[in-house]
């Protein structure tokens, strides 16, 4: 799976040349974000998420996702924090996106396990069908039943 798929749609009338700038492009790289503020905002966003302001870390994720889509560690962040607010499904789409980028990151596919296990538990109990074979079998009005 290509970040392609899980990322904002990009034109299709976009050159291949183009495409791939978009792509490989990032905010820290156009504006020579250094590392270490990146950090800084990450370090904040996670004593964030560790005392509860689950608000406060995703709109931190966010914005370093901006500023570097391709770096896993946010997208991680994101998800727990995604988790927190009991938004999995979104959780699991960044999940996603940041395997696009490390496809074999130890954390983000426990993570993604995790949360997949946690849609199922999420998820209603499927109920008997009501199918039409079902209910001529069981009818009274049959008469190979009622007989």
């Amino acid at each position: 799976m290509d970040a392609q798929t899980n990322s904002t749609p990009i034109d299709p009338q976009l050159t291949p040349a183009a495409r791939q700038f978009l792509e490989e492009t990032t905010m820290k790289s156009l504006f020579g974000i250094p590392d270490e503020a990146l950090d800084a905002i990450m370090a904040l966003a996670y004593q964030l998420y560790q005392v509860g302001r689950y608000a406060d870390a995703e709109v931190l994720c966010r914005g370093l996702i901006a500023a570097d889509h391709k770096y896993w560690w946010s997208y991680s962040l994101y998800a727990a924090t995604l988790r927190r607010l009991g938004r999995l499904r979104e959780a699991l789409a960044e999940l996603e996106k940041g395997l696009a980028y490390e496809p074999n990151e130890p954390k983000l596919l426990f993570m993604r396990g995790e949360i997949a296990e946690a849609l199922v538990r999420e998820a209603p109990p499927k109920q008997a069908s009501d199918s039409p074979t079902v209910a001529v079998a069981t009818s009274t009005l049959n008469p190979r039943v009622a007989a």
